[in-house]
């Protein structure tokens, strides 16, 4: 593998992953909208957690209705405030990146360990770039290690590479080439995102 190919690799490692793999407002229920997404938009007014997140992801992405990053926010709050992980994931990525106004990376890491502790991929390797890069929290590359490695042995590609840059440079974890070439390899194998979308080992 050539080294700029390595290197494009690690620096997308370190970038966070977003949604995609994934009180009333009078924006909810355009006047053409679908019958299927009207009965999502019922089930989440009544409270289904669910299809709040689902409402939330059909507005962040223009899903049979307008595009909306405001109302999308709004229903992944509902729904992460109910202890949905991937909303939770999806709230934070958006303080992250200040979707819908100036980013907010404290918020962020909120939203990311919450969902991080529950075992879900995304947050994990999410919340360990926040701490290796010291965004949002203090710097602690160890932390970022351990959160990185979750994702990682998850199965999380862009995880792998991540985690095999802090074995080669001795980031966080003892310097071992051997083990950060072997990850990876292994990151490359898989070389599906959907796997960082997965649930791993829930934090007790």
């Amino acid at each position: 593998m050539g080294t700029v190919k390595i290197l494009t690799m690690l620096f997308v490692a370190l970038l966070p992953i977003s949604a995609t793999a994934q009180g009333t407002s009078s924006a909810l229920i355009p006047e053409k909208a679908s019958t299927n997404f009207v009965a999502l938009a019922k089930k989440a007014l009544a409270g289904d957690i669910r299809s709040q997140l689902r409402l939330g992801i059909a507005f962040e992405f223009g899903q049979s209705v307008d595009k909306n990053l405001e109302e999308a926010m709004h229903w992944y709050r509902l729904a992460a405030d109910r202890g949905d992980p991937i909303a939770q994931t999806n709230l934070g990525y958006f303080y992250e990146i200040g979707a819908n106004g100036s980013a907010n990376p404290g918020e962020a890491a909120k939203w990311y360990f919450r969902a991080a502790v529950s075992g879900f991929v995304r947050a994990q390797f999410n919340l360990g770039t926040l701490y290796l890069r010291g965004v949002g929290v203090e710097r602690n590359e160890e932390v970022a290690a351990h959160w990185i490695s979750e994702a990682a042995d998850a199965g999380c590609p862009a995880a792998m590479v991540a985690l095999g840059d802090l074995y080669a440079t001795g980031v966080g974890v003892p310097r071992d080439q051997q083990k950060a070439l072997k990850l990876i390899q292994r990151a490359a194998e898989k070389d599906d995102p959907r796997l960082c979308t997965r649930y791993g080992k829930r934090m007790n």
